[in-house]
């Protein structure tokens, strides 16, 4: 953006161009874009008392017993590789932990990965939000949210 841009700019005339991020690290100066991630990490979120001292195979018959959401999401342990290599030649885990998905995830992980600016839809929660949303609130998963929204302006179309 030159300069004559940014002070057309300032006055309306001109929107201003989108910042580009150089990624310093590289050989050859690159843009840089998000990382994309197939699981949503939640904010993190102390265990409810039913889980603060379970281990990770009775935290998952836990979750299936709690569960709040009517999407009834399914938790496993998972282990997802990421893309890239690393020194030891082999994949680098992108997530290594219990993961869950379920049918609102599957519709509407694109639409909540574009909302957070990756390109790549998510296709698992992490655990925070088991605990925050699956099992104690609903509204608040980005997923549920989404799924209850697509659903009332369906029905609102059919009256």
């Amino acid at each position: 953006m030159s300069f004559i841009d940014s002070i057309l700019a300032l006055f309306g005339k001109k929107k201003p161009a989108p910042p580009v991020i150089v990624n310093p690290n590289a050989n050859n100066a690159t843009i840089s874009r998000p990382k994309n991630r197939q699981v949503y990490e939640g904010r993190p979120t102390e265990p409810p008392e039913w889980a603060a001292n379970a281990a990770s195979a009775d935290i998952i018959t836990a979750i299936h017993n709690h569960i709040a959401c009517r999407y009834a999401p399914k938790f496993e342990v998972k282990r997802i590789m990421s893309t890239q290599v690393g020194p030891d030649g082999n994949l680098v885990p992108e997530y290594d932990g219990i993961a869950g998905d379920c049918g609102a995830i599957k519709n509407f992980g694109l639409k909540v990965a574009k909302q957070n600016g990756l390109t790549m839809p998510y296709r698992y929660v992490d655990l925070n939000i088991a605990y925050r949303a699956c099992c104690d609130n609903p509204q608040k998963c980005p997923f549920f949210l989404n799924a209850e929204g697509d659903m009332e302006s369906i029905n609102a179309r059919r009256r």
